[in-house]
């Protein structure tokens, strides 16, 4: 994946972008910036995951996006002048570092780039709005089913994530997860083979 996005997308930007980015290694735990750094910079993911949190007044860590091979991380801080999160990486790999300045240029002076960029937004807005619609729903039951009809096929989904990671993305702890998933197998409703998740009936009337 890391090749094809640096020979593809790389070679196919303008030359002022692809002459100014630079790969950089990145270890779990390392935090990439810090809510109110300067916004002087957007990265794409090669290898690995980056997690842009936030924390509410009472502490807990809310997840705004979770960035893996091939997703941009803070393009929405592009034309603003500080980070509105902190970016931590939780998965080890690496990641494309794209300087604010070059790509305003670029988005500026290329319409078919801009273009480009515009229908990346796109993607990634359906994907957050989905994660905000299943944060606004009251069980954790429910928002175990809406991720796994959002993001699985025919309802089944292969975690690429431990679950205590998976519970924060959710809102919940990691014990109230374990709880609401071994409640659904009991039921019927949810089989559940090592990682992989797979919603058996989805009912309007089932419990909440």
């Amino acid at each position: 994946m890391e090749n094809n996005i640096i020979e593809g997308w790389i070679k196919q930007c303008p030359d002022t972008l692809r002459l100014a980015a630079r790969p950089m290694d990145m270890s779990k735990g390392e935090c990439i910036f810090r809510f109110g750094n300067e916004a002087n910079a957007v990265y794409r993911v090669l290898d690995g995951e980056v997690c842009l949190t936030r924390f509410s007044p009472e502490g807990a860590e809310i997840v705004l996006h979770r960035a893996r091979e091939g997703d941009f991380f803070a393009e929405a801080s592009l034309f603003g002048s500080h980070y509105h999160c902190d970016a931590i990486c939780t998965r080890s790999g690496r990641c494309l570092r794209l300087p604010a300045e070059a790509l305003r240029h670029c988005l500026s002076n290329d319409p078919g780039f801009a273009m480009e960029w515009i229908a990346t937004l796109s993607r990634n807005l359906r994907r957050q709005r989905a994660a905000q619609e299943r944060m606004g729903l009251k069980s954790l039951r429910m928002r175990v089913i809406h991720y796994l009809v959002d993001r699985g096929k025919e309802g089944r989904v292969e975690l690429d994530q431990p679950i205590i990671r998976w519970a924060v993305e959710l809102g919940a702890s990691h014990e109230a997860l374990y709880r609401t998933l071994a409640e659904m197998e009991r039921e019927g409703v949810l089989q559940r083979q090592g990682q992989t998740l797979t919603l058996i009936q989805r009912q309007s009337n089932s419990p909440v």
